[in-house]
């Protein structure tokens, strides 16, 4: 399942941006974090493509959501300027971005190179 984050919680899960400058992601299950925003049609469709991976790869990463309307600070973090943008975050790793609605292929790629995890059913 997805939840939206908000500042507290990516303070908490993420990234305390207000205790250091430095980003480090100090999670210990791979991250993906989707900027979004209600009235986004590509978001809209991007979001079954999410929903498939969240429960491809349940108990292996997690997947958040930030709206970018509801918490603006936070995309100016990664230097968003468009959405959906989808942010990869693994342990000692920097952050990696993907701009637009990726297709499912292409989400199971970036998992598979960044994360090293294979689809479930290969």
């Amino acid at each position: 399942m997805i939840e939206y984050m908000n500042v507290e919680q990516f303070k908490a899960q993420v990234f305390d941006y207000e205790k250091s400058q430095d980003f480090k992601f100090e999670g210990s299950e791979p991250l993906i974090v989707n900027f979004t925003a209600a009235w986004c049609g590509p978001c809209q469709m991007f979001a079954p493509v999410l929903e498939k991976i969240a429960q491809d790869y349940s108990g292996k990463l997690k997947i958040l959501k930030v709206d970018i309307d509801a918490n603006p600070e936070l995309p100016a973090l990664f230097g968003i300027r468009s959405v959906p943008t989808t942010v990869f975050l693994k342990r000692g790793d920097d952050p990696a971005l993907a701009s637009g609605a990726l297709p499912e292929d292409s989400m199971q790629k970036a998992i598979q190179d960044l994360f090293q995890l294979t689809h479930p059913a290969s």
